[in-house]
């Protein structure tokens, strides 16, 4: 009989907890059904000195969640040896970002993680899938507001061609909880993607990043105004979403529960 509760354990975050290493990157251990289901991996230096932290062997992990193609979530997969890879179409392309002071750095999946990802048996997720009973990843997300993806990004060093991140993907749980790792497509455009999809799922809680960290005032408020139209109840942010976001947020949504869970908490939700 499959779990009625999924497990959700932060492993990688720029913010440090005693005895995790922090690092500008994400990783969350999901566990359900005696499965230990890696979403995200970080950037590489932190997965393996967190998880021996964790207490969690890394042989033991069997299947990763790739949300995005950025090294910040993909570059710890060079350190394990996963059976199985969910990720979207085009996650292994190049990306690069433009910073304010004009250097463009490139922010690609690190070759050692492209060739593990090689070796593994790869489902590529093109629409909304049911990867086991009550979890759903979403595929790639239809980009319908006027949501930035946060921040310059482009396909090239030579900065011609866009980048939306058109690969990246959420994970849905019948319970009503919401996992993001960048939310490059945002925040309204997943969740109105999810309800559109799975309209019988009550959507209450979203954790992850929300990549608010350089929004501006107003998309700030029109992001608070959905969440509360919506009905989210808990808000649990970490990675890119921003203290300025995750302080606005608090501010315009004072009956929702938001906090910035540290390294090693584990939040228990419902399938």
């Amino acid at each position: 009989m499959v779990s009625e509760k999924i497990n959700v354990t932060l492993l990688v975050d720029e913010l440090s907890a005693p005895g995790f290493m922090p690092e500008f990157g994400l990783a969350l251990l999901l566990e359900t059904d005696g499965r230990k289901i890696l979403f995200d991996t970080g950037a590489g230096e932190a997965l393996l000195p967190n998880l021996r932290t964790a207490g969690i062997a890394p042989e033991t992990i069997s299947e990763v969640i790739l949300s995005h193609g950025h090294y910040d979530h993909t570059g710890g997969l060079a350190a394990l040896a996963p059976q199985c890879v969910w990720c979207a179409p085009g996650v292994e392309l190049p990306h690069f970002s433009r910073h304010a002071d004009g250097s463009v750095h490139d922010i690609s999946m690190p070759e050692k993680s492209l060739s593990v990802l090689k070796k593994s048996k790869i489902t590529y997720v093109e629409n909304f899938t049911e990867i086991m009973p009550g979890l759903w990843l979403t595929g790639p997300i239809p980009r319908l507001s006027d949501e930035d993806c946060g921040g310059d990004f482009y396909r090239e060093k030579e900065c011609i061609s866009v980048d939306i991140i058109p690969e990246e993907q959420a994970l849905l749980t019948a319970g009503g909880t919401l996992i993001s790792g960048c939310c490059h497509a945002g925040i309204i455009n997943t969740l109105e993607f999810c309800r559109k999809v799975r309209p019988e799922i009550t959507i209450h809680t979203v954790i992850g990043g929300l990549h608010l960290r350089r929004a501006s005032e107003k998309r700030l408020q029109e992001t608070a105004v959905f969440l509360r139209n919506y009905g989210i109840k808990h808000l649990s942010l970490f990675h890119c979403t921003g203290a300025n976001a995750v302080t606005a947020l608090q501010k315009a949504l004072p009956d929702c529960r938001i906090d910035t869970p540290l390294p090693g908490e584990k939040q228990q939700s419902e399938i």
